[in-house]
């Protein structure tokens, strides 16, 4: 996939991924907004505020594991009205947060996070199988760059003007502005021109055909069940995001029981995170020029691995920052390298359920990071859990050396990985 790459002013010369892009920036700022809102609240309100942030979490993680459904809708219907809707859809349900002003109303805002989530479970698969529609091949890696560095950028720039915001106005200004960024969002996304999907043959877009349903998931479970390199693909993305989860959900315990500093500098650590995301996201379209797909992520899964491990031995603040910034720049690049494999390696007619997909196994990493975070940080420790999560990185980085290889050499020879013949 050395030919996919792009400088990035050249992909948003593209008026219609630029509309995506800032889309995409706009909303997550916004989500930011309403993250930092929720914490707040809780702060305030719950009388355990630590388990009521597990809860908020786990609320918010849970629809990504059950996010592979969605994937039948994203390949029936128009991508662009699935996003659309969506849009709307979510700037109507996080108001429901306004509702909450006492304790007893926790339960609101926990089932918002779950709803909010959940409609975006199905907004993301469509959003990621329509960026091969939108710009050709050799744009392909530095579009997810750019959709990945909207991430880096709504965090930092999201969470600062949220606690402006809140300081100067409420707590509840924040999910309004939310509710806001969804509709532009909306709006961006219908002025853009977003070419629609292929439907599974022998399929029609008709709204009423819901009765082949369960017949499209089964043949996009079976889909992806009968590819070796598709699942090799899903399993090396399931541990880079295994790794990043765990070093959020662990620095202020880490901070506090290792360093024996205060875990207010756990934003310094998340901005030195931030700034190796956006050093990823620029550079990947420029190595990408001599590297192979596979080499990124291996070599950045590998490293990433040791990053992680940073925090465990190193007890040194200065040198758990070097840590971050390491475990930023390789998250970013291996996550676009793997998120333009596979929609390289898909057929437009599969691509929403493999997307969903690729949410749910995301869903089981950062599940798995929160029971790494919530139950074995308490039982043997973060530093120890920081070793364990270290070591799986960085085995599978060194697993992908071989396990991507055959995915790499359909993408060089051009072959997309077909459905199974049905009997």
């Amino acid at each position: 996939m050395n030919n996919h790459r792009a400088g990035m002013l050249t992909v948003l010369r593209n008026r219609d991924f630029l509309a995506l892009f800032l889309s995409q920036l706009i909303s997550k700022v916004g989500d930011n907004f309403a993250v930092v809102a929720a914490l707040v609240l809780i702060n305030e309100l719950a009388a355990r505020s630590g388990l009521a942030v597990v809860v908020i979490a786990t609320a918010m993680t849970l629809p990504q594991l059950f996010a592979l459904a969605s994937g039948v809708f994203v390949d029936r219907f128009s991508r662009k009205t699935v996003m659309i809707v969506t849009d709307i859809l979510r700037a109507g349900l996080i108001l429901l947060a306004l509702l909450v002003q006492d304790s007893g109303d926790l339960y609101i805002l926990y089932l918002t996070a779950f709803a909010v989530m959940g409609v975006g479970a199905v907004f993301v698969p469509a959003r990621n199988a329509s960026i091969p529609n939108m710009v050709p091949a050799e744009h392909l890696l530095t579009a997810n760059a750019l959709i990945q560095a909207t991430e880096l950028i709504s965090l930092i720039a999201g969470a600062s003007l949220a606690t402006l915001v809140i300081s100067l106005t409420s707590t509840y200004t924040a999910f309004v502005v939310d509710s806001m960024t969804f509709l532009v969002s909306g709006a961006l996304l219908l002025a853009a021109r977003i070419p629609s999907g292929t439907p599974p043959a022998g399929t029609s877009v008709a709204a009423g055909e819901f009765r082949r349903f369960w017949t499209d998931f089964t043949d996009g479970v079976r889909y992806i069940g009968s590819n070796k390199p598709l699942l090799q693909l899903m399993a090396i993305t399931t541990m880079a995001t295994l790794g990043l989860s765990a070093t959020v959900l662990l620095a202020a315990a880490y901070f506090k029981q290792l360093l024996g500093i205060s875990a207010e500098y756990l934003g310094l650590l998340q901005a030195t995170e931030g700034v190796g995301m956006a050093f990823g996201a620029l550079l990947i379209s420029a190595y990408a020029t001599w590297a192979r797909s596979r080499q990124i992520v291996s070599i950045t899964m590998i490293i990433l691995g040791l990053g992680i491990l940073v925090f465990a031995i190193a007890p040194v603040y200065w040198l758990v920052l070097v840590g971050a910034l390491v475990v930023g720049l390789c998250v970013v690049s291996a996550r676009t390298t793997l998120a333009a494999m596979t929609q390289a390696l898909v057929p437009d007619s599969q691509r929403g359920r493999v997307e969903s997909a690729m949410v749910t196994v995301i869903g089981i990493g950062t599940m798995g990071a929160l029971i790494m975070a919530g139950i074995l940080g308490d039982i043997v420790g973060p530093s120890n859990v920081f070793m364990f999560t270290g070591i799986i990185v960085l085995l599978a980085g060194v697993a992908s050396i071989f396990s991507l290889r055959e995915a790499e050499q359909q993408l060089l020879e051009g072959i997309h990985i077909e459905p199974p013949l049905l009997e």
